[in-house]
């Protein structure tokens, strides 16, 4: 028998109907929390895309150098903090190279190690990129008062910290 979720006036009777045979039913507030995140997500996400555009970069070009901007990283480590095989990593670095916004150099005392390196045209391009969507994404924030700001930066802050152990999440700003 599986354990029915906690409910309270409001979130039962918000809910429709019965569950799925099998599931218990999530509560209106569970349900709004969900939304409210799938569209904040979707609102940066948006906004990422539209100032790497303007910047000439894809999204996943803009995370890269964002990620690099804070330091080199070898291919292993890249590969796992964008959560992509080695193979799709090279191709990406590749490309990011021809544009020589970075470039590949050996690992400090180990000769077999690459790390990939912003070059100065890919630091500049980070720091624009990084100007632009920090600037964008303010502006979205314009609405809330000084006090919903600090309250949402300590709710992101709790909910990144709840989604796993630090090693599982990029050690780099958002950009």
């Amino acid at each position: 028998m599986s354990a029915s979720p906690s409910t309270d006036s409001e979130s039962s009777a918000a809910t429709d109907g019965p569950a799925p045979a099998g599931e218990a039913r999530l509560s209106a507030a569970a349900e709004a929390d969900a939304m409210a995140l799938v569209q904040l997500s979707h609102l940066v996400r948006d906004t990422f895309t539209r100032v790497a555009e303007r910047h000439d970069l894809t999204p996943v070009q803009a995370r890269m150098l964002c990620v690099l901007a804070e330091k080199p990283y070898g291919m292993a480590e890249l590969a796992r903090l964008f959560g992509v095989g080695k193979a799709n990593l090279t191709g990406l670095v590749d490309r990011a190279a021809q544009r020589e916004l970075v470039e590949r150099s050996l690992v400090p005392g180990d000769r077999r190690a690459v790390q990939v390196v912003l070059t100065e045209d890919g630091r500049r391009s980070a720091l624009a990129f990084h100007h632009s969507v920090t600037e964008e994404l303010s502006r979205l924030l314009a609405p809330l008062a000084p006090q919903a700001r600090a309250d949402l930066r300590t709710s992101a802050a709790a909910i990144a910290e709840a989604a796993g152990p630090p090693g599982t999440r990029p050690p780099h700003r958002a950009c």
